[in-house]
């Protein structure tokens, strides 16, 4: 096979270089994977199309690190956290052919809202009961065992949350000694999904602890590395990153190589932020480097992440947004994203400006 005619934007040339190892066409091998999307999604947003063709589904999904079982499990498990619900219906079909059985995605369902809330469990269990009748499957699966509370567990975290003892409870004698037990997934998937979702969540804490429980559950760390990339394209490139980094002292903690490289907790990141975020995306000519930064530092203060928000306040200074124009984003922001958000980013802000000796604003 010979490279393309024309020069390839960096990401692409990833996808070419590894079908250029199996001898197929990145279509070709993505064709028995990639779903159709849905009608019009893509209408307004065509570049947007061309990603989830090219990079999520012609290479992300096709990666070996992980099955496509696994990639369907905690894609399921994310878009329900998340309460994505056309991804999450499209995705659940997807799991099926995946090989994900109509028990196992009642039982993440179950498992995932301890970690996301009820509602977002009510509101899987919805589409799921839709994807279901689409099947022609049974209403309740035939698999899945009703509540069966143990009788005096032994308690994981005896001592945890003496201030609020229900939720010590509730942790000790239905999350863990019930829930993480239930048949219908085994300690392996469980941990599989919950790595994803407190990715997903941004949840550093529970990344930490659930890394460390996954490696003890037998994910590899391959495995955990391949999950946090995946999950990059279901929760933001920002999460992925974080998550990454704690699970690099997770991995040096236990002893284990770490590779060289930028991200070590998940180095295919660095391959994706180099050529397809930097190289390509803030590239392009639709948007000026400067809208670029306006739009990411509103995301990432949205959405309280604070390491990413400090990096792109620099960039956004360097991109010629003045000191001025970021106070007046933080204001704006904070009445569509709350006032945590805001307090956050005001002093996110005023820390950035004061390394670079910036006078704040009045």
């Amino acid at each position: 096979m010979s490279r393309p005619a024309g020069r390839l934007p960096s990401h692409l040339m990833v996808v070419w270089g590894l079908s250029m190892a199996c001898h197929l066409p990145v279509a070709a091998r993505a064709a028995a994977q990639q779903p159709a999307a849905p009608p019009g999604a893509y209408d307004a947003a065509p570049y947007l199309g061309q990603i989830r063709d090219e990079v999520l589904y012609g290479d992300i999904w096709e990666r070996p690190q992980l099955s496509a079982r696994d990639r369907s499990l905690i894609t399921v498990a994310v878009n329900q956290a998340l309460y994505a619900t056309n991804e999450l219906r499209l995705h659940m079909g997807r799991a099926l052919d995946n090989g994900v059985t109509q028990t196992e995605i009642s039982e993440v369902i179950a498992h995932v809202l301890w970690y996301s809330g009820f509602p977002t469990g009510v509101n899987a269990a919805r589409v799921a009961a839709e994807v279901f009748e689409e099947r022609g499957l049974p209403t309740t699966p035939p698999g899945a065992s009703s509540r069966q509370p143990p009788v005096d567990p032994e308690l994981e975290f005896p001592n945890a949350f003496p201030q609020t003892p229900y939720l010590r409870d509730l942790l000790n004698q239905v999350v863990y000694a019930e829930t993480w037990t239930r048949p219908e997934l085994s300690p392996r998937d469980r941990s599989l999904i919950t790595v994803a979702v407190a990715s997903a969540l941004y949840a550093s804490s529970e990344v930490r602890y659930h890394v460390g429980r996954a490696l003890d559950n037998g994910v590899t760390q391959e495995e955990i590395s391949e999950a946090i990339t995946h999950v990059s394209f279901y929760a933001g490139i920002p999460t992925g990153v974080n998550a990454s980094r704690v699970a690099a002292e997770v991995f040096e903690q236990r002893g284990l190589t770490l590779p060289d490289a930028r991200f070590p907790g998940a180095p295919y990141l660095n391959t994706l932020i180099d050529g397809l975020v930097y190289g390509e995306m803030w590239t392009r000519p639709g948007l000026s480097p400067r809208d670029r930064s306006l739009v990411t530092i509103a995301m990432t203060q949205a959405a309280y992440q604070t390491d990413q928000l400090r990096v792109h306040l620099r960039r956004g200074l360097d991109n010629g947004i003045t000191p001025e124009e970021l106070s007046e984003l933080m204001a704006q922001v904070t009445l569509y994203s709350g006032f945590p958000s805001g307090v956050n980013g005001s002093r996110v802000l005023a820390e950035v400006l004061t390394e670079r000796g910036i006078p704040l604003p009045n």
